[in-house]
């Protein structure tokens, strides 16, 4: 009985080696750590909130704030799609919806119009940016996943260059 024992785990265990080993080159020689899910995650769902709320400037804001609008869907839906591959790669998907308190700031944007429209985008645009840039800045420096902290960092300009952008535009 012994003997059979022994085998199992002799056997075991170099199954086990080989999928941890599988499992850790799926995800760039790292397993995905909770900040690195947590970032994934966050990143997300600011990203679709980005474009969704960009998409109703577009439509609902003056000019100034249709610029803003416009180039939040085109920089976030690039790093969107990059974050969705990276992310499925990594065995740990981006999510494609937002959540019901994002999806209802959206709709509330929506009936919005004129001045007060262009305030509440450009201030809520002010705010997301502040924690993206923080969130982005976290996973940068203290992320597990070299993929993941690559990416936070390539796109860390272009976030600082949107909250410069909203700033200006909130000054007009």
């Amino acid at each position: 009985m012994k003997r059979i024992v022994c085998a199992l785990i002799v056997t075991a265990l170099p199954l086990a080696a080989m999928a941890q080993t599988a499992s850790m080159s799926a995800t760039g020689g790292t397993a995905l750590s909770t900040q690195d899910r947590k970032f994934i995650k966050m990143a997300g769902i600011a990203g679709l909130s980005e474009v969704q709320a960009g998409q109703v400037a577009e439509q609902n804001g003056d000019a100034s704030v249709k610029a803003v609008g416009a180039r939040m869907v085109t920089d976030h839906t690039k790093a969107d799609d990059q974050l969705a591959a990276l992310s499925q790669q990594l065995g740990d998907p981006a999510p494609t919806t937002l959540p019901a308190t994002q999806r209802a700031m959206i709709a509330k944007m929506q009936g919005m119009s004129g001045a007060s429209f262009d305030s509440s985008y450009l201030k809520a645009q002010e705010t997301a940016h502040k924690k993206a840039i923080a969130l982005f800045e976290s996973e940068a420096s203290n992320g597990a996943n070299a993929q993941l902290k690559q990416f936070a960092t390539d796109t860390l300009p272009t976030l600082k260059e949107h909250l410069s952008m909203n700033q200006s535009a909130m000054q007009s």
